[in-house]
């Protein structure tokens, strides 16, 4: 038993040396490598070092993941994915919308919503550069649906697109 217990260990320190994990992944790795006794252990033994913590998991991956062009809403999905808790999950990304996002926008821009910018950021990739106001509509409707796939809010979608407001979707 101590054995295994001293693999275990060492595998989700290995583990945690390549990235990041939060609690639910590092259990069902554990747990995939046989280690369905220790696993309870280990975390435990990772928490109480700091070496886990759910909450700063959350905090990283989102700020990865909408920095990537995703909208808040798919990085809810993903870090729920994850196995982070839904309410921890809401909290990292609103966290990141709200302080992190006014940062990377300068003092011009930081008076959109968060949201906005990281929508108009993500538009302007998909376009290379184009305004959306060159587009016929049908194209600044397209480019909504792809944004809202991308996680973010119909609103905003629509606003980054420059679309009508009279216009459908």
């Amino acid at each position: 038993m101590a054995e295994n217990l001293e693999s275990a260990r060492a595998l989700a320190l290995r583990m945690l040396a390549r990235r990041a994990y939060g609690e639910a992944q590092m259990r069902a790795r554990l747990r995939r490598a046989g280690f369905e006794r220790e696993a309870e252990e280990v975390l435990h033994w990772l928490v109480e070092l700091g070496y886990l913590n759910d909450a700063a998991y959350a905090r990283d991956r989102a700020r990865t993941l909408v920095s990537r062009g995703l909208g808040p809403d798919e990085a809810m999905r993903r870090l729920a994915g994850d196995g982070v808790p839904a309410e921890l999950a809401r909290g990292a990304v609103r966290a990141f919308l709200d302080e992190g996002v006014p940062k990377l926008a300068g003092e011009d821009e930081g008076r959109e919503p968060a949201e906005l910018l990281l929508c108009r950021a993500a538009a302007a990739r998909k376009l290379k550069g184009r305004d959306p106001k060159t587009l016929d509509l049908e194209a600044r409707a397209r480019l909504v649906r792809f944004l809202v796939g991308r996680g973010f809010s119909p609103e905003a979608a629509a606003r980054a697109a420059d679309l009508p407001e009279d216009a459908p979707p």
